[in-house]
Parts: structure tokens; C-alpha cells; sequence
């Protein structure tokens, strides 16, 4: 900071303030300035700047359970567009869908001193405070654990279960399959949840031999979808509950060149070169990280009203084209 402030002709006071974007220098000064930053190649050390009482990170933390979900890399690019408004960077760590490692993320960031925490959490249990989480704040994404101690932001998951369900019910669909991940995880357990409330509510006795669940791959979506479709009595029907899942059924549905109604819960990359029609829930996994994101910073900004729960908008939407079988060779 001395060499930069000899070079501009200026105090240290004055470089620091540039450096931490006061509003009292002047235009001309602070160019000067600058360009005296650049010429010398000067940049602030953060670890240093950190152990001053009072001082920010100007870091961020997401945790997420899947680093190759299109789903998760929109939420992260989402939360990214925000905190590089407000000059913080995003850290991400992911889970693999393991409750441990969450915790250990969790404590990881903390140690890190995150400003704040987004989290896609992998379990419906909280994180438990022995990980530090409670001295930072916390805005949950897509998946809240029980309680309702922090902020988050959700899909509208009942609405979207509701437009496909109620389609595929009027449409004369009676033995409507599900095909599910994980019972624990919060989006699992509402769409499953709001399933077989809808049905119930049109007369149909839900049937659990027609529920896989615990599927946490496409290839395991798509064994699952294959042996309902081989059963005695097949649905004519299937609901998937996230990307993954659709794209299992969706393999299974070709292999077998059956013809079966399709609807899952996000969007599909290529889903309009899809074979036959599918109906997808849809919605911008953008927004969910955009929103949450903002929702921390006006935490981190010392906004202490009362925990917040939004919602993102579903709508569902039909892609692809009518079913003419399998594909030509």
C-alpha cells in the first residue's frame, strides 16, 4: 500500500479507502489510484484483512448433494450472479447426498468464517449446531429440515404434483405409477406426500406396489420403471420425482417400446427431441439461487425480522411429440 500510495502521490489512508470502496475520495484521486494498482500489480491479502475484529470474508457458502445435476449448477450460477454484485465469492462444497459430510461442510465453512450459508440439504434432519452453523446466517434451498429456525426458499412442489396428476387423471389414468429417490429428503417426502393425496382425493386407492422409491440414479429409475412396466397389471401412468428419475423412465419407455404416459417433476435438456410426449413441471432453478442468495445477504446485512419461507412458480409444460414407437434403426 506504500509503494501504491508514493506512486499516486497520495496517503495509505487514502489507498485504503479506495481499496475498500469508500465514498469519500474524489473521482480524480481514485483513478490515480487504480492506475497505480494496476501498474503495480498490488492486490489486498483477505487472510490478513480477516483477522481484524469486524471484518467481512467477502465468501459465501453452498452446499449442494450433486455436483453433476443441471439442476444444481443453474441454483449455484443463480446464487453466483448475486454475490458477485455485492463483491463476495461463492465457495461449493457437495455432499453426495451423505448427512456426515454435509455436517462436515457445514463446520468446514464455518472455519472458513462464510459470511453466510446457502444449503440444498440431503436429509430432513437440521444440522446440528455443534458444527458452528447457528453463528452464521443460514437460507436453505429446494430441501428445509424440520423446523422452521431458518430461512428458505422452496418450489411450489404441490401445485406442480397437482397440474400433472390432474392431467393424467382426466385423461382416464387410474393406475398411475411413482418412481421416487430418497423418502428423507424433504422435495421426496412433499411430492410423494401431495401424490397420494391427489389421487385419494379422485377416488383411487393409492397402490404401493406401483411406488419405487429410494432410486438414486438414472439407471436405477430406469430397472424400476422396467419392472413395473413388466408386471402382471402395468400402470399407464408414470410420475417421476425429479430430472433423473424422468430421464430412467424415459430410457426404460424406449427400450420396451410401450406406450405409457409420462410426467416428471423438472426440466429436461433435448426434451422436445424426445420420441413422445412428456409433461414436465418446470420452473428456473436460477431464480431459487438468486432468490436465496439475496435472502442471506439481507441477513448478513442485519435484517432480523421473522424467518421467511418463498416460494418459486411451477408450471407444467408438454414436450416432446406423439409416441410413434421405438426409435428407427
Amino acid at each position: 500500500m506504500r509503494d501504491v500510495a508514493a506512486r499516486a502521490g497520495v496517503g495509505v489512508g487514502t489507498v485504503s479507502r479506495v481499496v475498500n470502496k469508500s465514498a469519500s475520495v474524489s473521482p480524480e484521486t481514485r483513478a490515480r489510484v487504480e492506475q497505480a494498482i494496476a501498474e503495480t500489480g498490488f492486490h489486498r491479502n483477505e487472510v490478513a484483512r480477516m483477522l481484524r475484529p469486524g471484518q467481512s470474508s467477502s465468501t459465501i457458502g453452498l452446499i449442494i448433494d450433486d455436483l453433476e445435476n443441471p439442476f444444481t449448477s443453474a441454483v449455484a450460477a443463480g446464487a453466483v450472479q448475486v454475490a458477485k454484485s455485492r463483491d463476495h465469492v461463492l465457495l461449493i462444497g457437495s455432499t453426495q447426498r451423505d448427512q456426515d459430510t454435509e455436517r462436515e461442510l457445514a463446520r468446514e465453512f464455518v472455519r472458513r468464517q462464510v459470511d453466510g450459508l446457502l444449503i440444498v440439504s440431503s436429509d430432513r434432519s437440521p444440522i446440528d449446531e455443534t458444527t458452528g452453523i447457528s453463528s452464521v446466517p443460514v437460507v436453505y434451498l429446494d430441501r428445509a429440515p424440520a423446523g422452521g429456525r431458518y430461512d428458505r426458499v422452496l418450489l411450489d412442489n404441490h401445485s406442480g404434483v397437482k397440474a400433472a396428476l390432474t392431467r393424467m387423471l382426466d385423461a382416464g389414468h387410474r393406475r398411475i405409477a411413482y418412481i421416487g429417490g430418497s423418502p428423507r429428503a424433504m422435495t421426496g417426502a412433499t411430492r410423494l406426500q401431495s401424490y397420494k393425496k391427489l389421487l385419494s382425493q379422485r377416488g383411487v386407492t393409492p397402490d404401493p406396489s406401483l411406488i419405487s422409491m429410494h432410486n438414486y440414479s438414472t439407471d436405477a429409475a430406469r430397472e424400476a420403471t422396467i419392472a413395473l412396466l413388466r408386471a402382471d397389471d402395468p400402470p399407464t401412468a408414470i410420475f417421476s420425482d425429479n430430472n433423473r428419475m424422468t430421464l430412467g423412465a424415459i430410457q426404460a419407455v424406449t427400450t420396451l417400446g410401450v406406450e405409457v404416459d409420462l410426467a416428471g417433476f423438472d426440466d429436461l435438456e433435448l426434451a422436445d427431441l424426445l420420441p413422445f410426449e412428456v409433461d414436465l413441471i418446470v420452473y428456473s432453478p436460477s431464480d431459487l439461487g438468486r432468490r436465496g442468495a439475496e435472502q442471506l445477504f439481507r441477513r448478513i446485512d442485519g435484517d432480523h425480522g421473522p424467518v421467511r419461507t418463498l416460494r418459486v412458480p411451477t408450471r407444467l409444460d408438454r414436450r416432446g411429440r406423439r409416441f410413434v414407437g421405438l426409435l428407427p434403426t
